[in-house]
């Protein structure tokens, strides 16, 4: 499930259950349409994800090359030790900003 959420000129999306093929879709389009209507602060929060699939990476990563050209930018906040632990094995945790909770992450987008 996506789920999302404005806060000033900050996008936050939650995203719950597990992050694979479907969802990744769903994620993307949502991610998408808020880039094209032209947002560019992003904060994924994945406190509820249970699994994360190369799908759910390959939508992170492309949105994160998307922001980039657009002087935009985007947090990964709240990481379940699942979620984390994929991002490390797979060498990518150093690739996002990570962070621990939402409050924080917006708190760094403001700044």
């Amino acid at each position: 499930m996506v789920d999302v959420e404005k806060k000033d000129n900050i996008t936050i999306i939650r995203v719950s259950g597990r992050l694979e093929i479907n969802q990744a879709l769903e994620l993307e389009e949502t991610i998408n349409s808020r880039i094209n209507q032209g947002e560019k602060f992003f904060i994924f929060d994945l406190g509820d994800v249970h699994y994360l699939s190369s799908s759910g990476i390959r939508v992170f990563i492309a949105t994160m090359r998307q922001l980039k050209e657009n002087n935009g930018r985007m947090i990964l906040a709240n990481l379940t030790p699942n979620v984390h632990k994929t991002l490390k094995i797979v060498e990518l945790d150093g690739l996002f900003e990570i962070m621990g909770n939402v409050e924080d992450a917006v708190k760094v987008l403001k700044s």
